[in-house]
């Protein structure tokens, strides 16, 4: 967890992509999105459905999950079919378990990295030579691992909260109202140009991101806000709603946009 010890999901509608008309637009989209949660240590992106639109949940979340592997995992875990044509194109994310391949002799004991599972008990974490596991797992997952040994090579499965730095998000495809009742998240902020402004809104909005455990930052869709697709009770639903852009003077802002745009505010405002 790198947002100052909290928790942080972004969420947003599957029909996030409808203003792009190609696979290219689309992919250098979803590459922003990606280098934004990034940037700010977003933990889960949950990508939501509109019930009254046509979106491309399987699209979205296949280039995100893509972008986040490891560079030295990629070609194991992901064929590369017409979805990822344009993956050349996806910025570096450049986090910490985005290591470089190196050989054994500058592996470090307690090392952790991320790698996919050989049919044999060993695991690629893209070394030289695979560590063998201390334990059984499924071939051709991907795991996170500790380095327990350099002669014999071997490594422990380990959980990605063990990593004490960011390592990355994962993401999920739940519905909208999966979103506005997770329990996993104390804090709820929503965004909508009918929302609060911000200057209304900043000292409380303030106290409750420095209490919360956890924070939740949730988006509309390019032609249909949250209130489009929740309806009225949106503000029962989440803490707050808020206006991010209160002064645009653009018809809409794109999602990635206001992505960055909400997670700078959070990160602003929970110092």
């Amino acid at each position: 967890m790198a947002f100052l010890g909290k928790k942080l999901a972004v969420a947003f509608p599957d029909t996030v992509l409808e203003e792009r008309d190609s696979l290219r637009e689309k992919t250098v989209k979803l590459g922003t999105i990606a280098r934004a949660c990034s940037i700010y240590g977003v933990d889960l992106i949950q990508v939501f459905k509109d019930e009254k639109r046509r979106g491309e949940p399987t699209l979205i979340r296949k280039v995100l999950e893509y972008i986040e592997t490891p560079q030295y995992l990629r070609k194991r875990l992901y064929s590369m079919d017409d979805s990822l044509r344009y993956a050349g194109l996806l910025p570096p994310l450049r986090i910490p378990s985005h290591k470089p391949k190196v050989s054994v002799d500058k592996l470090t004991i307690g090392e952790i990295r991320e790698g996919v599972t050989n049919s044999d008990g060993s695991i690629d974490i893209g070394l030289d030579k695979s560590p063998r596991l201390n334990e059984r797992a499924p071939s051709n997952r991907r795991v996170t691992v500790r380095i327990t040994s350099k002669a014999p090579l071997l490594a422990e499965l380990v959980g990605r909260n063990q990593t004490q730095e960011y390592w990355g998000y994962s993401v999920e495809n739940p519905t909208v109202d999966d979103v506005l009742a997770d329990i996993r998240f104390t804090l709820k902020v929503a965004t909508s140009r009918y929302g609060n402004s911000l200057l209304s809104q900043v000292f409380k909005l303030r106290e409750s991101i420095i209490k919360a455990g956890s924070v939740k930052l949730i988006f509309g869709s390019p032609s249909r806000g949250l209130f489009d697709i929740v309806g009225k009770e949106l503000t029962q639903r989440t803490d707050f709603v808020v206006n991010l852009f209160a002064e645009q003077h653009v018809e809409t802002v794109r999602t990635e946009e206001a992505v960055f745009a909400g997670l700078g505010l959070l990160n602003t405002l929970a110092l």
